[in-house]
């Protein structure tokens, strides 16, 4: 693997897979009057993977670099946002807001098929 195809990459994903992803989700926006912490999250997560956002969007951890996080940071920032999720003693916009965030690192990480 060339270094040009290692810094294209953003977890197991390419770079265009997770810009596309972004800006799909960004163009579906929020329905009329019911904004959905669990696609903030995912917009959060998608950002924060592509080296857009400095802080994680659960755990509040630097990226490793200014590309973004490792594959590392963000199989950790994932499960994270799982254990967020999955917390009842957590208020429930912000359990969502982890979930979305759970969901958008597992697609990226290739833990998920399913892309927010």
């Amino acid at each position: 693997m060339t270094s040009d195809e290692l810094t294209s990459r953003v977890g197991a994903r390419s770079r265009e897979q997770v810009e596309s992803a972004l800006a799909r989700l960004e163009y579906i926006g929020d329905t009329p009057f019911e904004p959905s912490p669990a696609r903030h999250g995912s917009l959060d997560g998608y950002r924060w993977a592509l080296g857009r956002a400095r802080l994680a969007p659960v755990t509040t951890s630097m990226a490793s670099g200014p590309e973004g996080p490792c594959p590392a940071q963000l199989g950790a920032e994932q499960q994270a946002a799982q254990v967020r999720h999955l917390d009842l003693r957590v208020d429930q916009a912000q359990r969502e807001y982890a979930r979305g965030v759970h969901d958008a690192l597992a697609w990226v990480c290739a833990r998920s098929d399913v892309q927010p």
